[in-house]
């Protein structure tokens, strides 16, 4: 573990000398004073009565960062350094972390010490400069100089030497890593939380302290700092945007952890860099967890679904505190759970959204579909109320809320453009189905579908008029055809999860998964409390009798819905693919007899028979 080192800052004559070296002391540190490591060419310059520029600095903060990276790597050290500008303690930061101790004080107060001392080359007339350059931090530990001296050197020893330790850190303050974190010290939990300082998020920590502090709540700007705060095995949640960031944050922390602490990535990572990431760590002995975490923003605070995966023998370390933070289910257990090793959280966690990816689409398909026919408060009433049935989901409840809200006396969603975004998650989910061949075409086609929308342009340019129909809908028919394609996004989900989980050797419960999402995630609903008890019986959804004599007896409603669709020129790309899977699926001879065949006629590729075992090639040019 790194050592720590301090820089004891503040403009000349402030105490920097005299304190350091009685902190120095206390921790049992050396000292050492940056005026000493100034090359000549400065010290004359100052003993002239000059101030020095930038450019004078520049080999001076670059020595003393070069120095903090060895103190760091060897001693640590105590350095009294005036740091004046928050450019030279970026420098001065950028090879290795600082605990920054800032001795603030007035100009008069400081001016008449300066007066009273004798021999040293800055002169009190030259306070003024030393003044005008200060760029006071806002961070670290900033002492009052009027206080005596020991007092000072209490505060430091106090801060860094007395520090009740926290039971688990959070880096990372945007939405969802404020959320969790008030969701954590709402639960009683001593938190230690962190945030970079890079432009526009320099008051991150202060902020979330001003305003959800408490007295188990400690903030920290300097990551050293922060890690030291925790007790040991030290229990760290990462909430970053998943990526580069990561990594960063990783390598950031990662030499600061001892053997045996646990490293959480909160974040949407990618499952295959999760594994990478696991192995790079448990190297260090550094137990590494990629958590799923879903709900947004009001999940994170109230209660998520949280999916882990990682090793079982460290996991009870963090347990306690994933599942107090965690939704809870219908009998009251945390929707929290180990689902598997490696990355098996984060593959859960991006199956999840990629039912969450279909889920959606068809919602806004039966939009499309009914939109022509019905205004948005008739919509709001009609999923209001098959929102008191079986088909009662959080996103169908928010679809209703979304069509009735207005901006003054025009619909709000009336004014949002048509294109929508993603994070990746679905399109991970689709081609991790197409890269182990697993029929998944219903996240597929929610993908493409947002990627339609995104050729706003063309679109515009395109656009042919949609027909108008005269005929009543029949809103049975159509909840029905909604209910069905639900049941195959849900099956295609878990089967995902099912053949890829085998294909990675790993365990995964999936009447468990189904249970830690019925509460806290974006797809809970009354399907998926049903599910709980389906997966517990079969490996698939499918293989239920009752389910598939469902949605077999539903094929007229969802061919019904497809019709009406065709009929308006509308497109419903996730039903059609329900439609297609469930037909394909249900039809004992299909036709890749004939892609076989082509496939052997181009390319000599084989073909198997149906009357004897073995492969075959034949010239399909000539009979006989």
């Amino acid at each position: 573990m790194s050592k720590p080192v301090y820089i004891i800052m503040g403009v000349s004559g402030c105490g920097k000398t005299t304190v350091g070296k009685l902190w120095a002391q206390e921790a049992s540190l050396p000292f050492f004073d940056a005026d000493d490591f100034h090359p000549q060419a400065n010290i004359d310059k100052m003993a002239n009565g000059l101030p020095l520029n930038d450019t004078d600095r520049q080999p001076w903060l670059q020595r003393m960062a070069k120095e903090a990276k060895e103190w760091s790597e060897t001693s640590g050290a105590v350095l009294a350094c005036s740091a004046l500008k928050e450019d030279y303690r970026q420098l001065l930061e950028s090879t290795t972390a600082i605990n920054w101790i800032f001795l603030s004080g007035s100009f008069e107060t400081i001016y008449k010490r300066m007066q009273a001392r004798s021999g040293h080359y800055m002169k009190p007339e030259m306070l003024q400069s030393q003044f005008d350059a200060l760029e006071a931090p806002a961070y670290g530990l900033i002492l009052d100089i009027e206080q005596p001296v020991d007092e000072l050197v209490g505060q430091i020893k106090e801060k860094y030497l007395m520090q009740v330790k926290s039971t688990i850190g959070l880096y990372g303050l945007g939405v969802m890593g404020t959320s969790l974190a008030r969701n954590i010290a709402g639960k009683g939990w001593s938190l230690s939380v962190h945030n970079r300082t890079t432009a526009g998020e320099e008051r991150r920590v202060d902020n979330y302290l001003e305003t959800y502090g408490n007295d188990k709540t400690q903030g920290f700007k300097d990551v050293a700092a922060f890690v030291a705060s925790l007790e040991q095995p030290r229990k760290i949640i990462v909430m970053v945007p998943a990526g580069k960031a990561i990594d960063t944050v990783i390598d950031q922390l990662s030499p600061l952890m001892d053997a045996d602490d646990l490293l959480m990535d909160c974040g949407n990572s990618q499952f295959e860099l999760t594994n990478a990431r696991m192995e790079k760590l448990g190297a260090k002995g550094i137990h590494f967890y990629g958590v799923g975490v879903s709900g947004g923003e009001k999940g994170a605070l109230e209660g998520p679904s949280i999916m882990i995966g990682g090793d079982t023998a460290s996991y009870p370390i963090v347990a306690p505190i994933l599942e107090s933070i965690a939704a809870k289910d219908a009998h009251g257990k945390a929707c929290a759970a180990l689902v598997g090793p490696q990355g098996s959280g984060h593959f859960v966690k991006m199956i999840h959204n990629g039912i969450e990816y279909a889920e959606m689409q068809l919602l806004a398909e039966l939009y499309a579909l009914l939109r022509p026919s019905m205004d948005n408060e008739a919509m709001a009433d009609l999923f209001d109320g098959w929102n008191q049935g079986p088909d009662n989901s959080f996103l169908l409840q928010i679809t209703a809320q979304i069509l009735r809200k207005k901006e003054k006396d025009v619909y709000l969603l009336d004014k949002v453009l048509d294109q929508a975004a993603n994070k990746g998650t679905g399109s991970w989910s689709s081609q991790l189905a197409l890269q182990l061949g697993i029929p998944n075409n219903m996240m597929s086609a929610a993908v493409f579908a947002r990627y339609v929308s995104a050729f706003k342009a063309n679109r515009t340019v395109w656009a042919v008029a949609p027909k108008e129909i005269e005929t009543t809908i029949d809103l049975e028919q159509i909840a029905a055809a909604y209910h069905t394609a639900r049941l195959i996004n849900h099956h295609q989900g878990f089967e995902l999860i099912r053949l890829a989980a085998e294909n990675y050797g790993w365990q995964i419960d999936l009447s468990e998964t189904a249970r830690i999402w019925t509460r806290g995630c974006i797809i809970q609903s009354n399907l998926m409390e049903n599910l709980v008890a389906t997966l517990g019986k079969q490996q698939s959804i499918l293989e239920a009798p009752e389910i598939r004599e469902s949605v077999h007896s539903n094929e007229p409603k969802l061919n019904y819905l497809l019709q009406l669709g065709l009929a308006q020129r509308i497109a419903l790309p996730c039903f059609s693919a329900a439609w297609n899977y469930w037909l394909g699926m249900t039809s004992a001879n299909g036709p890749a007899n004939m892609i076989q065949a082509q496939r052997d006629h181009f390319g000599g590729h084989t073909y198997r028979r149906t009357d004897k075992d073995g492969s075959f090639t034949s010239n399909w040019e000539t009979n006989g």
